[in-house]
């Protein structure tokens, strides 16, 4: 499960932090002195993966897929070439 939190630094700025626990999130508020003002709740996928700064230790879950198809000057040029892992 995943837990989202509101977190305001000195400058009143606010940062919206997302994590699998309360702890990973209280351990980056204390290492960048930011305060959290409350935790989120309901928070859509897509506000996840726009809105909110991943601060887990695992790969961030709400990552949005990137395109594999190639455009220059909003043309379609072909696709990306991968390169074999092995």
């Amino acid at each position: 499960m995943n837990h989202f939190a509101k977190a305001v630094d000195r400058a009143c700025n606010y940062h919206y932090l997302s994590a699998d626990s309360k702890e990973e999130i209280k351990a980056y508020c204390e290492r960048k002195d930011i305060a959290i003002q409350h935790w989120a709740s309901n928070v859509t996928p897509i506000m996840a993966s726009f809105h909110f700064k991943w601060v887990g230790k695992r790969r961030n879950p709400f990552v949005v897929a990137k395109p594999i198809y190639n455009y220059e000057d909003g043309k379609y040029i072909g696709r990306r070439e991968f390169k074999e892992k092995w």
